[in-house]
């Protein structure tokens, strides 16, 4: 502490008639919300820094993300966090943050972690591990997980719901398959080769234990026969 700061305090401590007292400077922005990112202190709850801004709603943010381009989105993504990391690291402002530096280069330890990591779970409703920044160490790495994981890409969700129907893109493939094989014979060089490739695909597929024909000893007649049996294909 400064001379003339420790001093003063002392001469308070002695004028109240203190008996056991403590005398420290604290940062205490930054001290209170490390101390308090895993659990509640009733004790420091009246030396808190209040909220500069309240945070916007969770569903009113994964709303207006959604409206907005891919590009749009990102950016967006990244200075939400940028904004919790320069609060986190007691800066004014989200600008001051460089995306591309580590964590760890910046000042964050286990604690700050944490607190980052509560933050974003308030701010998205989506749960992070402790361990985040570890995993995405930088602010722009972090940021592209967080928007992953709260306002996943459009077309991801055309992928899922495209797998749901991956049986019916299989039998329209079959079709397309039925009217290229009608035009083949099994004695053509052509009608052979393509049955020897059934065989192998029927085999890996398992077609042998639903079938009473002996998938090596098969004649390319039967295999095509199998084929018309298993697919629907005459």
């Amino acid at each position: 502490m400064a001379p003339r700061l420790a001093l003063t305090a002392l001469e308070r401590a002695l004028d109240d008639d203190e008996t056991a007292v403590m005398i420290a400077d604290i940062d205490w922005e930054h001290f209170a919300s490390r101390f308090t990112a895993t659990r509640p202190s009733p004790l420091l709850s009246e030396l808190l820094p209040r909220s500069s801004a309240p945070m916007e709603p969770v569903e009113a943010l994964a709303t207006r993300l959604r409206g907005m381009s891919r590009i749009e989105r990102d950016r967006a993504v990244l200075e939400l966090v940028r904004a919790q990391v320069a609060a986190v690291l007691g800066h004014a402002k989200p600008a001051s943050v460089d995306p591309s530096r580590t964590f760890q280069e910046v000042g964050f330890d286990s604690l700050t972690a944490v607190e980052l990591r509560n933050r974003l779970a308030t701010a998205t409703g989506v749960p992070f591990p402790g361990s985040v920044i570890f995993d995405y160490p930088t602010p722009a790495a972090l940021a592209d997980h967080v928007r992953a994981r709260f306002v996943p890409d459009k077309d991801k969700e055309r992928d899922k719901d495209n797998d749901e129907g991956g049986a019916t893109s299989v039998l329209d493939e079959l079709t397309r398959l039925e009217a290229v094989l009608s035009d083949l014979s099994p004695s053509d060089v052509a009608g052979a080769e393509v049955a020897a490739k059934i065989k192998s695909l029927l085999s890996h597929w398992g077609a042998a234990t639903t079938s009473d024909i002996d998938m090596d000893s098969a004649t390319d007649e039967e295999m095509f026969d199998l084929l018309g049996k298993e697919f629907g294909i005459s």
